[in-house]
């Protein structure tokens, strides 16, 4: 069997949590005898040595709204049968020889059906259209969709859900965008939940550079951030953080261990210039600021951590399955929407901070009362992890018989009571879904905006371009007029002679 598989692989910035997803993808199938893998790409000529397969060029879509949807109707003309839509060398002809040669396609999970990254999703959903006018069968995997999904980017969103045989979302917002559209979609873990699945395992040597070495007469505490911040001011937000990973150093004599999840290769930008940041911050010394791992080295390594404290998604993700507790802190509704589902989905979706939290006296003694808790969270966790790996075992095995062309139902996770009720922020319900509406309005506001502004730069570069060409036009006509005036003038002079 021969499948298609995409994730967000080969970007110029390498990203720990896409990375991640689609090992976990390439490792599950090959673990259930799916051996021929074609990787969809930026590079893939990195992504062959990453993974040992083969690669080919993916879709790149344009990024302003207009002409990404453009672009997709064209690809939808070529699918129906009409060769003039796209020139012959367009991107999407070798690609449709690719999925063409397949037995079915795998979309990795991700956070990226939404349309502040919409040219990702259009990407996906171009992928979608050629395994449905193909025949191919189409799983979609472990996503986040929405919360902010405008116009044409939310019908089209849809479209590619039911266009495929087998679909999983990974938290219950998006299940439930799913539901009320009357689409067909399950409720999984996020794919990489388990990439890596033993938390007694010891990391391989890491090939990145400045790198940690976990011994286990000297507990450590991973931190991974992103450089956005939200509504907070930076500066406010990464002292913040310093105070907190201080408090909780002291607290368990602990080193910290700072984790980056985004950088470019060989340069010490992104997650690690906002590592830096917070570490000039704090007042304990025992901190070491990563350079880049690969997915792999930051999952085993973050499996080995007594806790872990971050905003960015995929440290929660691998602590969770490792049995490692974590404080999850969101910076925006979108990464509540992530980081918080992430949570629930083992039942500690109340346990998530955001950033009107972290401003009230009320911060600090939380943050002592979940480390008091850190040896109970970890037992719950690791008696939970079983069942939660039998149930994504369950949900690979249903993707390969979909991939096979069996008629799967797709699975829904059950939903855990909140463990810890303790740990709860307090805040009203109603409160917190305002919030959530205000941020969600002025994202759908942005992208919006986004839309109108290039569509103003299109509408008037094509002013610009018929003003330019009338402009031609006047000048061919007054050469013409001027023409004929000679020749006029000259078949009056021969009339006189």
């Amino acid at each position: 069997m021969r499948i298609v598989v995409l994730g967000d692989i080969g970007q110029p910035v390498y990203h720990v949590g896409d990375e991640a997803m689609t090992h976990a993808v390439v490792a599950e199938l090959q673990s259930r005898g799916i051996r021929d893998i074609t990787l969809l790409s930026r590079n893939p000529e990195e992504s062959t040595r990453l993974y040992g397969t083969a690669a080919v060029k993916t879709l790149e879509f344009p990024w302003p709204p207009n002409r990404r949807e453009t672009y997709l109707k064209e690809i939808q003309s070529v699918l129906a049968g009409d060769s003039n839509a796209l020139p012959s060398d367009d991107q999407v002809h070798p690609l449709i020889q690719t999925i063409a040669s397949s037995d079915g396609v795998v979309i990795a999970g991700g956070g990226n059906m939404n349309s502040p990254y919409g040219w990702l999703l259009y990407e996906r959903a171009a992928v979608g259209a050629i395994a449905k006018a193909l025949g191919k069968p189409l799983v979609i995997s472990g996503q986040t969709v929405g919360p902010v999904l405008t116009g044409p980017d939310y019908d089209t969103a849809l479209e590619l859900f039911r266009s495929a045989a087998l679909s999983s979302v990974r938290e219950r917002t998006s299940l439930q965008m799913m539901l009320d559209a009357g689409v067909p979609a399950g409720l999984t873990l996020d794919d990489a939940s388990f990439l890596i699945s033993d938390p007694t395992s010891r990391p391989e040597p890491s090939s990145a550079s400045p790198t940690y070495s976990p011994s286990p007469e000297r507990p450590f505490v991973v931190a991974s951030f992103a450089g956005g911040t939200g509504a907070m001011d930076k500066d406010d937000f990464n002292q913040r953080v310093a105070e907190l990973l201080d408090r909780i150093a002291k607290a368990g004599d602990l080193d910290v261990v700072m984790i980056p999840h985004m950088s470019h290769p060989g340069k010490a930008d992104l997650d690690i210039e906002t590592h830096e940041d917070i570490r000039r911050r704090m007042t304990w010394d025992r901190v070491t600021v990563c350079g880049q791992f690969t997915a792999e080295e930051a999952a085993a390594l973050t499996a080995q951590a007594e806790l872990v404290v971050a905003s960015r998604y995929h440290p929660i993700v691998f602590a969770l399955s490792a049995g490692v507790p974590c404080l999850g802190l969101a910076v925006d509704y979108y990464g509540e929407v992530r980081l918080g589902g992430a949570l629930a989905n083992w039942g500690l979706g109340h346990t998530l901070r955001s950033l009107r939290h972290m401003v009230t006296p009320e911060f600090d003694e939380f943050v002592d009362e979940f480390w008091s808790r850190r040896d109970q969270i970890r037992a719950y966790l690791l008696e939970l992890g079983p069942a939660q790996g039998r149930f994504q075992g369950n949900w690979w095995d249903g993707v390969v018989r979909a991939l096979r062309g069996a008629s799967e139902e797709a699975p829904v996770l059950a939903t855990l009571a909140p463990a810890f009720p303790e740990l709860d922020s307090g805040e009203h319900p109603v409160a917190a879904k305002l919030t959530a509406n205000n941020e969600s309005h002025i994202g759908h506001q942005s992208v919006e905006l986004f839309r109108l502004t290039h569509a103003l730069e299109d509408t008037t570069a094509t002013l610009a371009a018929v003003e330019a060409e009338a402009a031609q036009l006047r000048l061919q006509l007054g050469a013409l007029e001027s023409s004929r005036v000679v020749r006029l003038a000259r078949w009056l002079r021969l009339l006189r002679h």
